[in-house]
């Protein structure tokens, strides 16, 4: 996260798209995958839009797949470091 603060100062334009599904995932997909119970693979993330925002940057957090497009479209054509952090569902892995 402090890569962000970093194309901040140097006023980089580069776009990141986050996927948060929330999870570890490749190790919940293992688990599943053997019949075992998921165990210990969820997380406690922060909201990485909002702190592309506080940092100075440009974050936009996509709950909607209808919004994606439009975020996308917003993020690149910030003069700036931004992030679209799209939130998706851990199951679909």
């Amino acid at each position: 996260m402090m890569e962000v603060l970093t194309a901040v100062k140097y006023g980089m334009n580069i776009t990141h798209v986050l996927m948060n599904n929330g999870q570890i995932g490749k190790i919940a997909k293992e688990q599943r995958a053997v019949h075992f119970d998921v165990w210990k693979t969820d997380l406690h993330n922060p909201n990485f839009a909002d702190y592309v925002n506080l940092c100075g940057g440009l974050g936009i957090r996509v709950t909607a797949p209808s919004d994606l497009d439009s975020a996308l479209a917003r993020a690149r054509d910030y003069a700036g470091p931004s992030m679209v952090e799209v939130m998706t569902d851990a199951a679909l892995i």
